[in-house]
């Protein structure tokens, strides 16, 4: 243990945990709460993409994204994900119009990921903004908006994306059951 570490007491790090446990779950619950027509579009929307369904994202909307592109590809929707990185360097080429672009932010405000969609757009490719912040400019550029919210202040010291990430991960996951049920695959 180094010398600048905190110790902290039992009791203290239960509640802690528990606070945080409780406001996951309260998120969770407003989600499904919340579903309406937009995510039924977006289910439609998956369920019957004829082309690749194509996930996008950094930071932490990365690793949500490829487990979602995973998670797609085992419910028998093909599915990849496409760095930004490699997306705005060329790699953009493989998307088509037959296609489904998943871009995943928060705040909706990432230059990458907003450049991905604007490529996509100008492909004729199928854009789904996965978003919190309604107003933002990946709200506006996508064709379709799932929004995905949760309280900023449910986030570890109200910046670390811990519950949002939570409740993208869930929202993903029911709409994957929702293509696993639609394509039947076993």
């Amino acid at each position: 243990m180094s010398a600048t570490t905190k110790l902290m007491d039992q009791e203290k790090a239960l509640t802690l945990a528990r606070r945080v446990l409780r406001q996951e779950v309260e998120a969770l619950s407003q989600l499904a709460t919340d579903l309406d027509d937009a995510f039924w579009t977006c289910a439609q929307l998956l369920s019957d993409c004829p082309g690749l369904i194509w996930v996008t994202g950094v930071g932490t909307s990365a690793a949500v994204g490829s487990r979602f592109a995973h998670i797609l590809t085992d419910c028998g929707a093909r599915s990849m994900f496409l760095t930004p990185a490699d997306g705005l360097h060329g790699h953009s080429a493989v998307m088509a119009p037959e296609d489904v672009l998943v871009a995943m932010s928060r705040g909706g405000e990432s230059s990458e990921v907003t450049g991905m969609v604007d490529v996509a757009n100008q492909r004729g490719v199928t854009t789904i903004a996965f978003v919190h912040n309604l107003d933002s400019t990946l709200a506006r550029t996508c064709q379709f908006v799932l929004p995905i919210q949760s309280k900023q202040e449910h986030e570890l010291m109200q910046y670390v994306a811990t519950t949002s990430t939570v409740a993208y991960c869930a929202m993903c996951d029911a709409l994957s059951a929702v293509v696993l049920e639609v394509k039947g695959y076993t």
